[in-house]
């Protein structure tokens, strides 16, 4: 008896495990089936979630529209919501409730988040869907896209959509961005100053002490000797300047598989020490460096350096090209250049440069209704493939249009040939784009990489402050602030 007596309690006990592993599994949820017949003309209500500013939700308003002339009982409810983190912390929030908007938005590591529960619709049977829609104005199309559609993409956007590890795609490109570096060219012409092309001076001297006069080091260096109120540099993203550092120099950030965090080394050390010799000497700051959302930009448009409120240099966004300008109110007066940002070495080849891509995708979210998915992917497809609104959106943004046959329109073509850095800085950040693109890089997306972007910025943040000291102690400070991101990555 005694012996059965355990036999049953070892079963329970195995029993219970395995309910409790069950238990312990993140809920999934299955890939998306489309409905029978696509989208079956009922009424929907869909949220689209963006970061767009007013400005450029003018042009999103009037497609919205046209769409609405197609699918007159599909309404959409556009939420702008703050920048790209915000959104992203915003929907992990909604979908641990049990919410997100219809689609959204999103960079690759977002998508990488919101998918450790399946909460993003595959796209690939969208894609591929032959079905029949009737549009209100008679006209037919294919739910899915076209070959020559497809064909449109340029393919390293596309490609990025299903580079998360199993082959699926799980979201298309919206429009694309790059850093660009913005220069007081007034001032660069008056003191001869070289623009830099290239970070860190090569022969081993510092400030106006190197001969290495193409350097980044060197030109803040000058720049702060002939006004010495100003910061010369304002970078809008501490992140994504550490991320490309690590890509130029080739000295490790992140991959896709285990281990996945390679930025705590050696020559990273040897990085911040670097940076934070600059930020000490204050040849540089940062957008969170300055806290309440103030962007660098507005350093660099600033008339004055009487409040230490000035820069000469700055790093940011292709899509903010248009805040760059300094306008009548600030009481600025100087000719903005624009150019690459430095790289590792003078005189890199464009094929061989090193510059972050960057500007939104778009992604599906799953929902109760499936008509909501059909409707959602129906209003990515009439924008994504729309020429007209690419080539709008992305001339008044500054973005890249992610499809080629943009290039082929008289309208964009002639934004492009007047691209200036005065009214029409936005089509020459655009311009800028297309010429720079052979030089964009994208960094692994995996669950756990929007975590690292993060601790980036916390890690340079940490590194420039590290207390002053013999050179051991700062360089023990600096391998501290390394082991901590790391620690908060791996968490």
């Amino acid at each position: 008896m005694k012996k059965l007596i355990a036999c049953i309690l070892a079963v329970l006990l195995v029993v219970s495990a395995v309910f409790v592993l069950a238990a312990c599994k993140p809920k999934t949820k299955p890939d998306f089936v489309i409905p029978e017949g696509g989208y079956d003309g009922s009424a929907v209500t869909i949220t689209f979630m963006s970061s767009m500013g007013q400005d450029y939700g003018v042009i999103l308003d009037e497609y919205l529209a046209e769409f609405k002339k197609l699918y007159p009982k599909i309404t959409v409810e556009h939420k702008r919501g703050g920048d790209y983190d915000t959104n992203r912390d915003v929907i992990k929030t909604q979908l641990s409730n049990g919410q997100a908007p219809n689609l959204a938005f999103c960079y690759s590591d977002h998508v990488a988040l919101y998918n450790s529960s399946k909460a993003v619709v595959v796209l690939d049977d969208l894609i591929a869907s032959q079905i029949e829609q009737t549009r209100a104005d008679g006209t037919k199309e294919i739910l899915g896209l076209t070959e020559a559609q497809k064909n449109d993409f340029i393919p390293a956007y596309y490609n990025e959509g299903k580079s998360f590890g199993d082959g699926k795609m799980y979201m298309l490109p919206f429009a694309k961005s790059t850093e660009l570096m913005y220069y007081n060219k007034t001032s660069f012409d008056s003191w001869e100053l070289p623009v830099p092309d290239h970070w860190f001076a090569t022969d081993g001297k510092q400030g106006l002490q190197t001969t290495d006069k193409t350097s980044m080091e060197y030109a803040l260096a000058f720049i702060r000797d002939k006004d010495p109120n100003c910061t010369p540099l304002g970078v809008d993203s501490g992140a994504n300047w550490l991320i490309t550092l690590f890509e130029q120099f080739e000295t490790g950030y992140t991959k896709s598989t285990e281990p996945h965090y390679l930025f705590d080394n050696e020559e990273n050390y040897e990085i911040l020490t670097t940076l934070r010799r600059w930020y000490q000497n204050r040849w540089f700051t940062t957008r969170s460096l300055l806290g309440g959302n103030t962007y660098t930009s507005s350093y660099f448009t600033s008339k004055s350096s009487n409040d230490g409120k000035k820069s000469y240099i700055s790093i940011g966004s292709s899509a903010g090209a248009a805040k760059q300008v300094p306008t009548a109110d600030s009481g600025a007066n100087f000719t903005v250049g624009v150019t690459m940002i430095p790289q590792k070495e003078a005189n890199t080849p464009i094929a061989q440069s090193k510059v972050i891509s960057q500007g939104p995708s778009v992604c599906l979210f799953n929902a109760e209704n499936p008509q909501e998915v059909v409707a959602s992917w129906l209003l990515a497809k009439f924008l994504i493939t729309n020429s007209a609104f690419e080539a709008r959106y992305g001339a008044a943004a500054g973005y890249l249009p992610v499809i080629q046959s943009v290039q082929q329109l008289d309208g964009y073509k002639e934004i492009l040939d007047n691209a200036d850095t005065g009214l029409n800085m936005a089509g020459m950040a655009a311009k800028l784009c297309l010429e720079y693109k052979e030089a964009l890089f994208v960094s692994p997306a995996f669950y756990g990489s929007s975590e690292a972007r993060d601790q980036m910025e916390i890690l340079l943040n940490g590194c420039v402050v590290v207390p002053n000291g013999t050179a051991d102690a700062i360089r023990q400070g600096i391998i501290a602030k390394f082991r901590d991101a790391k620690a908060k990555c791996e968490y």
